[in-house]
């Protein structure tokens, strides 16, 4: 049954405006599995040669590697042969180029496990100086492994006058929660510190202070393969890429969307960040941008000249508009007047796809998903993004991608849209009928549909959110890539003024442009027909319809899509009142349209088959 309001718990808020006024909190998620495989990147080809070594160690002599914490904190680094159980089930099996020969690790997962978390201030450390006396430029490399949980960090550190002082680097900084294993070479610039020092140390950190059994200790990180060297002189690293529409409608810097519809179509801004770990100033620095599939580009931005160590954003100085159904593969790199020694960390590429109606931010692959926030557990929460809306639409539909955790079984869901007012506050406009999530459809997206369409106008942002009533267990909704803050919005139970998500994650709901609604409420003179009974169906349903007058009879099922599903040809039959039996092993689990045509008139409904 439909509720009309924005949260139903004790506290019932009407439809209006909301305060946009932006409370932060931070959403933790449950300890999960990492689902999705690991994201091997930056290997250097075998054919090149490695800048001039200073110094190098596969950690195939443990002896050469301090451990000790700080704070008086407990947990440590290990030094290993193969991958600790935990960290194989929960982050990946190491792939450093040299992990036969031993590395550092640390596992985080026992302690999670174990709910014994205490503070964690854990270090690794080389333990010998190395003598960069004699360099220019040094560059420090190694291969990592991590995945971020809640608030654990990890950085690399470089000091020159035995940790007195010291330059640390923070390592994947805007990982977010639960987002896939990373594991990569990871090159930095340590000239500032380092060069023309003969006492320089390095070490690694795995900080987790919030000692929380529920939410602390991290996952874990893995580090082997680690150099100390003479930079190249020409080397610039892609830090950061990205597509952006809409600058400057809800964000000054737009938003991603990979999934656009034909009637959302705009240009498409491209971007991307880089870093001179090279020894000399990068003259003619420019990012490079090329588009493959359903529709070719090719752009740059302007060049500059990057001194060394510096980094720099620069966007493309042509738009791309798309033009055609179907994917885009766009492929992102830097490079500079002078060709780069270092070729392995220049590229990043990522894909959008123009679509008939569906239009989403979240790049479809799920990286983990969000059932709360701490401060509404048990509490009915809605949660979703925001998205500009370039040309007039009508809002027929929400798919929301839903995790596979069996509690979800049973559990009510709804999406609803509001809309963004001139004075800053959002507005609510409509929400959909609840729908029961059934075992078949759990793990996937489900379609919700409005009874009638949401009328949106160019020039507004909507707010689309997926929403659940509470409970015990929660429904969870997937999350995918990692998007820009205050992009990502929701509501605890009672609230009027929106959160947002530090350091977000899209989620995967995502709007159909396109009305469903009236197809219901079709009349034909000469015949009418029934809802299928039950409605949803698992098993079997019934549909009954009467005839006034003699006609031909054909009855066609499509899915949300229009595709065709299933086709029914009754031939003439005399007026009188008939049946038609559906076996739902004929349909997939979803919303479907069943049109019924006598003659020249027809009728269409709205079924759901769940199973």
């Amino acid at each position: 049954m439909k509720k009309v309001y924005l949260l139903v718990s004790g506290l019932l808020l009407t439809a209006g405006a909301v305060n946009a006024q932006l409370a932060t909190q931070r959403a933790y998620m449950p300890f999960e599995k990492n689902t999705t495989p690991s994201r091997v990147i930056g290997l250097t080809a075998e054919d090149r040669a490695p800048g001039d070594v200073i110094v190098e160690d596969d950690f195939s002599d443990f002896g050469n590697w301090d451990i000790y914490t700080e704070g008086g904190t407990i947990p440590e680094w290990e030094l290993v042969m193969t991958t600790p159980a935990d960290l194989v089930d929960y982050v990946d099996v190491f792939t450093s180029p040299t992990n036969a020969n031993g590395f550092a690790a640390f596992n985080g997962v026992q302690y999670l496990l174990d709910g014994s978390v205490t503070a964690i201030d854990a270090l690794v450390e080389y333990g010998s100086a190395i003598n960069c006396a004699g360099a220019t430029a040094v560059t420090l490399e190694f291969f990592m492994a991590y995945r971020a949980f809640n608030t654990d960090k990890v950085f690399v550190e470089v000091t020159n006058n035995d940790w007195a002082s010291f330059t640390a680097f923070e390592l994947f900084p805007s990982m977010p929660t639960n987002a896939p294993t990373e594991q990569t070479r990871i090159l930095k610039d340590i000239t500032a510190v380092a060069a023309g020092e003969n006492n320089v140390k390095v070490r690694f950190r795995f900080q987790e202070l919030g000692a929380d059994p529920d939410f602390g200790a991290g996952y874990g990180a893995m580090v082997d393969d680690f150099a100390v060297k003479e930079a190249w002189d020409y080397d610039q690293e892609i830090t950061a890429s990205y597509h952006r529409s809409g600058l400057g409608v809800f964000m000054a810097n737009g938003m991603e969307y990979h999934f656009i519809p034909e009637d959302q179509i705009t240009e498409i801004t491209f971007a991307g960040e880089t870093q001179n770990l090279g020894g000399l100033p990068a003259t003619g620095a420019k990012l490079n941008v090329t588009v493959a599939g359903a529709g070719t580009y090719s752009g740059t931005s302007a060049a500059v000249t990057l001194p060394v160590g510096a980094a720099d954003s620069m966007s493309t100085t042509t738009t791309f508009t798309p033009a055609a159904l179907g994917e885009y593969n766009v492929t992102f790199w830097f490079d500079g007047t002078n060709e780069e020694e270092e070729t392995s960390n220049d590229s990043s590429y990522l894909n959008f796809e123009v679509t008939e109606f569906i239009y989403g931010r979240d790049n479809g692959l799920a990286t983990s998903s969000i059932g709360n926030v701490t401060s509404n557990t048990g509490n009915p929460l809605l949660i979703g993004n925001t998205m500009d809306i370039f040309a007039d639409a009508q809002l027929g539909a929400v798919d929301i991608a839903v995790s596979n955790d069996a509690s979800n079984i049973g559990k009510l869901i709804f999406a609803q849209i509001m809309v963004l007012q001139e004075d800053g506050t959002f507005l609510y406009m409509d929400q959909t009928d609840d729908h029961e999530i059934t075992s078949g459809e759990n793990g996937g997206l489900i379609t919700v549909t409005f009874e009638e369409p949401v009328e949106v106008t160019a020039g507004q942002t909507i707010l689309v959110l997926a929403g659940h009533y509470g409970g015990a267990t929660e429904a969870r909704f997937r999350l995918a890539q990692g998007v820009d803050e205050q992009t990502v919005l929701g509501y605890t139970s009672g609230a009027t003024d929106p959160f947002f998500l530090t350091a977000p994650s899209a989620v995967m709901v995502r709007v159909h442009t396109r009305s469903y609604a009236g197809v219901e409420e079709t009349l034909a003179n000469n015949f009418s027909v029934g809802q299928n009974m039950p409605n949803p169906f698992g098993d079997n349903a019934i549909i009954n319809y009467e005839l006034k007058e003699a006609g031909n009879v054909s009855i066609e099922f499509v899915d949300v899509t229009g595709k065709l599903v299933k086709s029914i040809n009754n031939g003439s039959q005399a007026a009188g009142t008939y049946s038609v039996a559906i076996d739902a092993n004929d349909f997939a689990e979803g919303v479907y349209f069943y049109t019924f045509t006598v003659g020249a008139e027809k009728v269409t409904r709205r079924m759901v088959v769940t199973k």
